[in-house]
């Protein structure tokens, strides 16, 4: 299946985007029924900010040769393209994804823990991302430098996050003071 000619030219606007690489349609099946898949939890994470994706499903083991004209196809596009490599077992999507492709390749299998990701030989790394609510801030961060959105909102979200520290600090000192107070009468 070709590239969809929108995402071609989302892609060619050079401002980072996503190609989500699956070993198997698996994967985007919930492990437990009412809860989202491994896929939707990536997908969900990379629209918190607001980059553009693709999904696409083929083997590395069982589809050398189709993957490698998938990767082959999203190269000769251009553009900044991170790939996210999500295969569990003895992963070798990681591995023949980021020995193709000209840009970086997050792994993010649906069996986590897999150290299989993390021992890809030398010319063929990844980044190994365990937790799929992480791939969006991974993807956001590589591309925030090219694309003034993706820096805003991880602007705002280290900001959200702080404030909420910062109120959690509030109410939990002032709980444990009077408490303290309390029991030790001071």
């Amino acid at each position: 299946m070709p590239i969809d000619e929108t995402f071609k030219a989302i892609m060619q606007e050079n401002k980072g985007v996503a190609v989500i690489l699956m070993g198997s349609g698996s994967d985007d099946v919930p492990k437990e029924p009412g809860k989202p898949s491994h896929i939707e939890k990536i997908v969900k994470s990379l629209e918190s900010y607001e980059i553009p994706y693709e999904v696409r499903v083929c083997s590395a083991h069982k589809q050398p040769i189709p993957l490698k004209n998938i990767i082959d196809e999203y190269n000769a596009v251009g553009g900044s393209v991170a790939y996210i490599a999500v295969a569990g077992g003895t992963d070798a999507l990681s591995g023949t994804d980021s020995f193709h492709a000209y840009g970086t390749v997050f792994s993010c299998p649906p069996d986590a823990p897999n150290q299989s990701c993390t021992t890809n030989p030398p010319g063929s790394p990844s980044a190994y991302i365990p937790d799929p609510r992480n791939v969006g801030k991974a993807v956001a961060q590589a591309f925030a430098d090219i694309n003034p959105r993706y820096k805003e909102i991880l602007q705002q979200k280290n900001e959200a996050k702080i404030k909420s520290l910062e109120e959690d600090d509030k109410k939990i000192h002032a709980k444990y003071k009077a408490r303290r107070i309390e029991t030790q009468g001071r």
